[in-house]
């Protein structure tokens, strides 16, 4: 079996296109499979992201009898390395073929080697750099459809990390709240009882004076988990600045007690469905298509939530969760999604489960020394 594995110049387009499109190739054919935009990869791949303006990088593409058979990107956030103090680094954009095994064992040794060269000692992967750019190895619910904006990738993809000495270090819990289950309908009873904190959509025309309240908030909320690091202003604008037509306020809010910004609560439709019919374009047409298609959805999820810790227990947290569900309420969904969370964040699981939801581990995280 002749096995190559080679390291890509990020100056090279062609290259980078090339890798950019491999996942579609090797797996687009199963209908489960929603392909990254094109155009996003290749902004950070290239440098030109905010979010790799303080990341060291480079791409690898095995190859097994010629043939492109899997790809990875070696990435060292050095910012992410001063948050946690640790030597840590990793490997993202994770795509490969089946019955390629050995392929990847060689590509990903090699992706180890080109960090260890660089001072780590600790890889973790799947992962695309930053916690919002892209976390996790689908493991579970192989039939299922995924969950915007995570992917469906095929069961050996999981296996490959395994058979190359990775732990599955990371579970991620998705939970289900159920609107009609006797828990959700007490949560909902206990926040109309609490007059003293007040929720608000996040208002357009403040909108840099708004996002930059969430950001904060956003920081201080997540700075114990293991897969964040805070996030700078121009980062935070390049995720939802071009978002924000789009956007239904009601889904981005901001809690307050005493008249002070002291949580926020951040929702997504399941726009699944959409991004899968772009094919990985985003162009004039696709743009129109979402723009006419972003408000009509048939699922969607709290994806964020935090309150500071100095107003906890005031019941500002379900105040937030239980707005964003009355917009989907209104919508007609009858359940909707709590995700990701953390298998070590107990308060956020206890907090999923008093709203009525029923979670299990869909996506894990895998690490090797």
């Amino acid at each position: 079996m002749a096995v190559e594995v080679q390291e890509l110049s990020t100056s090279d387009s062609a290259a980078l296109k090339r890798f950019v499109v491999l996942e579609r190739t090797l797996v687009g054919a199963n209908a489960l499979f929603v392909s990254e935009i094109d155009a996003d990869v290749l902004k950070c791949l290239s440098g030109r992201s905010k979010y790799y303006s303080e990341m060291e990088y480079t791409l690898f593409i095995a190859l097994n009898n010629g043939q492109h058979v899997a790809r990875c990107t070696a990435l060292i956030n050095h910012r992410f390395q001063q948050a946690k103090r640790e030597a840590l680094g990793f490997v993202g954009h994770f795509a490969a073929a089946s019955d390629s095994s050995h392929a990847v064992r060689r590509m990903l040794e090699q992706a180890e080697v080109w960090l260890s060269e660089r001072g780590v000692t600790r890889v973790v992967g799947p992962f695309n750099g930053a916690g919002n750019l892209g976390a996790g190895v689908l493991t579970a619910a192989f039939d299922e459809e995924p969950v915007f904006p995570f992917r469906w990738n095929p069961p050996y993809y999981a296996s490959y990390f395994t058979d190359a000495g990775y732990a599955p270090t990371y579970p991620l819990w998705f939970y289900t709240v159920d609107f009609a289950s006797d828990r959700y309908r007490d949560a909902e009873r206990r926040v109309a009882n609490r007059n003293s904190v007040r929720v608000r959509p996040i208002n357009k025309r403040r909108w840099n004076q708004d996002l930059e309240t969430v950001r904060v908030l956003f920081n201080e909320s997540f700075e114990d988990e293991w897969e964040f690091a805070p996030l700078t202003s121009e980062e935070f604008h390049e995720s939802f600045d071009e978002m924000k037509p789009m956007l239904d306020p009601h889904q981005m809010l901001i809690g307050e007690v005493s008249g002070q910004p002291a949580g926020f609560c951040l929702g997504f439709p399941d726009w699944t469905p959409l991004f899968r019919s772009f094919k990985g374009k985003l162009g004039i047409a696709q743009i129109i298509k979402f723009m006419l298609g972003a408000k009509r959805y048939k699922r969607a999820g709290l994806i964020a939530i935090g309150v500071r810790p100095s107003i906890k227990g005031t019941g500002l947290a379900h105040a937030l969760a239980v707005t964003l569900y009355r917009r989907y309420q209104q919508y007609g969904l009858k359940e909707a999604f709590y995700y990701p969370v953390n298998e070590g964040n107990t308060r956020s699981r206890r907090f999923a489960e008093a709203l009525g939801g029923t979670g299990r581990v869909l996506y894990h995280c895998y690490d090797k020394q």
